[in-house]
């Protein structure tokens, strides 16, 4: 489970865009009843088709929406770090989703009773209508994605992803085991041993037992195809702000 901390509610600036961009009476409402929590990777957030109990607004974290078919094989569909929220389903009247929302990258977020936020949505027409647009955002990305696995080649994919998972932590380093980085991919083990050699023979990271290192953000930008701007796109146009970060000259 996840470990609280700093419970007395988040500073004025919490470090999750989504939360900062809200409204202020919004917000301020909103900051007593958020709690400061680490997230470990692996950990479960939001089960299959069991009804939240939290939502969580990443700050340092990286969440995946998973699909999983009958088989066990699985597929990511949706990517959530500081730039949105995990619950976002709340805002339609559904208090679960098939889907599995489980940590990728272990880090900080801030956690809100599922329930609670529930009520704020009834009674607070712009944090419902903030909601929502993050929700019609991330339908207009899944299909995007849709589209990219289907189109684009593995390279420019795994650039892409790992140019995402950049965006949203605040080092040039993390953790990524090569089975995710399939899963995520919607392909085998052995095509991503093979690229992020290929990458670290380029010089564009340093890839060592799950430990991925950004070297040449400039590179990977050059090799990811046009949906990391697009996604970039997208929450610029839907909510005023991007989690891109710019690359050193």
């Amino acid at each position: 489970m996840a470990s609280p901390s700093h419970a007395n509610g988040a500073p004025r600036s919490t470090g999750n865009l989504f939360l900062d961009a809200l409204a202020p009476e919004t917000r301020e409402r909103l900051r007593p009843q958020l709690e400061r929590v680490q997230l470990r990777a692996g950990e479960v957030v939001a089960p299959p088709n069991v009804p939240i109990a939290h939502v969580f607004f990443p700050i340092g974290s990286v969440i995946s929406t998973i699909t999983r078919m009958s088989d066990g094989t699985a597929v990511e569909a949706a990517l959530t770090g500081r730039e949105g929220m995990v619950g976002a389903w709340l805002a339609l009247h559904q208090l679960s989703t098939p889907q599995e929302c489980v940590v990728q990258i272990a880090d900080s977020a801030w956690r809100m009773n599922a329930e609670r936020l529930l009520l704020e949505l009834r009674s607070d027409p712009s944090l419902n209508e903030a909601v929502l647009r993050f929700t019609h955002a991330g339908i207009i990305i899944a299909g995007q994605f849709i589209a990219c696995n289907r189109l684009h080649e593995i390279q420019e994919r795994y650039a892409r992803w790992l140019l995402m998972a950049h965006d949203r932590v605040e080092s040039d380093d993390f953790y990524l085991t090569q089975e995710y980085a399939g899963q995520m991919l919607g392909v085998r083990r052995v095509s991503v041993t093979l690229v992020a050699g290929e990458f670290a023979r380029a010089g564009l990271i340093s890839y060592r037992r799950g430990a991925v290192t950004i070297l040449n953000r400039g590179g990977l930008e050059e090799i990811a195809c046009e949906c990391y701007d697009a996604v970039n796109d997208t929450m610029q146009q839907m909510h005023g702000y991007t989690t891109r970060k710019a690359v050193a000259r």
